[in-house]
């Protein structure tokens, strides 16, 4: 308990949400009472126990966004888009529709901005559905590649389009 800010402040760095990183402490205290009542040795083999706890910290958060759905999502704008436009075309109004359509085209404008090899590897994730490995064999690049460039596409978009992300989650 008393490295508790050092394992929070990890928790937020990595996981960015501060519920998402609140519920990722929260689930790692569990994990470490259990380790630790179960070896409680453990503990004193430790030199150095703060760096020993951000480390901890630092693999549990990237294990849990690991396990969450892809961080792709931008669905919201067609789900959006096709749900009022459709499906309850007066319930919010057409102030709603256009503000729809408006992150529609700045989604489309901004996928244009990017740079070919970010915006192929972004379409083939995010729109394709494509794996990762097989998103690397068809672009003949490594897979951690693969990975760094949909994040950094991801990156620019985020920073992009901002404004438009009315649900709050992340592109």
């Amino acid at each position: 308990m008393a490295n508790e800010t050092i394992m929070k402040r990890r928790c937020q760095q990595v996981i960015r949400s501060p519920h998402d990183a609140e519920d990722a402490l929260s689930e790692l205290r569990l994990r470490l009472f259990h380790l630790l009542e179960k070896e409680p040795e453990r503990l004193s083999n430790i030199h150095n126990v703060p760096a020993w706890l951000r480390r901890v910290t630092h693999n549990h958060c990237i294990d849990r966004l690991r396990q969450t759905l892809p961080t792709c999502n931008i669905d919201w704008i067609d789900n959006a888009l096709f749900d009022e436009t459709q499906l309850h075309p007066a319930q919010d109004g057409p102030e709603h529709t256009a503000c729809l359509h408006e992150a529609l085209e700045a989604l489309s404008a901004a996928m244009q901005r990017l740079p070919v090899p970010l915006s192929e590897a972004l379409e083939q994730r995010c729109i394709g559905g494509v794996e990762y490995g097989d998103m690397a064999v068809v672009l003949a690049i490594s897979e951690p590649n693969a990975r760094k460039r949909v994040q950094l596409a991801r990156q620019q978009l985020r920073g992009w389009l901002c404004p438009f992300d009315m649900q709050g989650g992340d592109l």
